[in-house]
Formats: C-alpha cells, sequence, structure tokens
C-alpha cells in the first residue's frame, strides 16, 4: 500500500526541478510506473553485470524510491480530478432546484413587499444578479431577507421553512464551486509534483536502462528488457499501419505506365 510518505520523503528532491526541466510523460502514467517496476526487478536480476560496468549501487534504491513517490503523487492528482468531475456531475443535477427556489422566493417576497419601497429595492438588486456564483449568495441574502421580516410572508401564506431550505441549498452549492473552481494553486500544485517526480523517476530509469543496454549489447533478447514494451508495440503498431495504408494507396492509385 502506497501512502502519503512514499512521496513525502522525496519533496525536497522534487521542489528542487525547475519547471522548464519537467519531462512530458508520453504514455499513460500507470504504464510507465508498471514498466519502471519490471525494470527494479530485472536490474536486481542483473545487479552483478550492471555493477562491472561501473553503475552506482544505490541506483536500485534511487529507482524504488522514486516509483514509490510517482505512485503517490499521480493517485493525488487522479483523486483531485475524480472529486472535481463529481462536484460538476453534482452541480449540473442540483443547479435547477437553485434556479427554481430562487425564483420562487423572489416572486413571493415581490408581492409579500409590494408595499414597501426599501424591501422592493433590495429584491431588484438580487433580480438583477447574473451569475451563478452570485445565485448561490443570492438564496442567503433572500433566506435573510425573508427572516427578518416575516410578517407580509405569514400573510400570503408562505412556507417559511423555505428560507431555512434556501440557506442549506446556498451552503451546499456554494461548496460544490469552491470544488469546481475554487483552489486553483492547489490543482496546480499537485500537478506540478506528479510532473516532477515523473521526471525524477525518469531520469532514474534512463539510466539504469543505459546501463543495461551497453552490458547485453550483444544479446537482443536480454537488452529488450531495458527497453519500453509500451514504444516497442506502438512502434510496431505505426509501422504496421503505415504498410497497410501504403497497400491500399498503391491499389488505389491508377496504373499509369504506358504499354
Amino acid at each position: 500500500m502506497v501512502n502519503q510518505q512514499d512521496l513525502q520523503s522525496l519533496l525536497s528532491e522534487i521542489n528542487t526541478i525547475d519547471d522548464s526541466k519537467i519531462k512530458k510523460c508520453d504514455m499513460p502514467f500507470e504504464i510507465y510506473i508498471y514498466e519502471a517496476e519490471r525494470l527494479h526487478t530485472r536490474a536486481s536480476t542483473d545487479i552483478a553485470q550492471l555493477r562491472h560496468v561501473g553503475m552506482p549501487t544505490d541506483l536500485l534504491d534511487k529507482l524504488s524510491t522514486r516509483i514509490k513517490a510517482l505512485r503517490r503523487a499521480n493517485l493525488n492528482w487522479v483523486e483531485l480530478t475524480n472529486d472535481k468531475k463529481l462536484a460538476r456531475e453534482t452541480w449540473k443535477a442540483e443547479a435547477p432546484g437553485l434556479l427554481n427556489l430562487r425564483k420562487s422566493l423572489i416572486e413571493n417576497m415581490q408581492f409579500a413587499y409590494r408595499n414597501n419601497a426599501d424591501l422592493l429595492n433590495i429584491l431588484v438588486k438580487i433580480k438583477n444578479h447574473h451569475t451563478m456564483a452570485e445565485f448561490c449568495l443570492d438564496l442567503a441574502r433572500l433566506a435573510a431577507l425573508g427572516k427578518k421580516n416575516p410578517e407580509p410572508l405569514e400573510t400570503i401564506h408562505f412556507n417559511l421553512d423555505l428560507c431555512d431550505e434556501a440557506i442549506q441549498k446556498s451552503e451546499r452549492m456554494t461548496e460544490l464551486r469552491i470544488n469546481i473552481d475554487g483552489k486553483m494553486y492547489i490543482p496546480n500544485n499537485i500537478l506540478m509534483i506528479r510532473n516532477k517526480a515523473f521526471t525524477l523517476l525518469k531520469e532514474c530509469v534512463d539510466e539504469i536502462r543505459s546501463y543495461g543496454k551497453f552490458v547485453f549489447r550483444d544479446n537482443p533478447e536480454l537488452a529488450k528488457a531495458y527497453r519500453s514494451q509500451h514504444h516497442r508495440e506502438r512502434n510496431a503498431k505505426n509501422y504496421k499501419d503505415r504498410k497497410k495504408n501504403s497497400l491500399k494507396n498503391e491499389m488505389l492509385t491508377p496504373n499509369t505506365k504506358e504499354a
């Protein structure tokens, strides 16, 4: 089980990486981590040969630590994006209820307070709001207005419990907005840490692979373990697709050669 401490132990080293030095991962992070784990297993088996050509003795330990750090950092990012996705879906489902409740409160209060110019002016200002962020706060404003001036509402048999409902709805929808749009620095920081953790791991992976490919340069099967399987399969597929398209184009192109 990977915990936050696996990332925390490497955080100071991660933070020393300049933003301009961040490497880009050209495959899903889960696949890269899996390949790094396989590399650790393979290199542990070949450790004597690798050290014989000068591989540092602590490189495998570094690889293990960096694998754990990236796994945790990537999980943090996945959890964050999943939380934001859930918040967006919940907002979309509950937004119509917010709008209907706001509309109902405004309509009832406009009628109940029709003879009070000061209260009507407050309602006009609220009614002129246009953003969803303002609408969230409007529920709290309307609830406060209704609780402070209940008599005219009671006269028209308005259900004052809707004011309590409006306060709860305002708090809930505001929290959803914060989860969707707020904490802008925190998501960026989590993403940056994930990308820097990858950069550290990649440096280690590339170095171990270079030793392995040199040691087993005359043994293609063993050297294959020090190359990316994902890249190998992707390149093979691209080559196959190019040949297939080339053959297709050749079949569709008329033969213009003179007899």
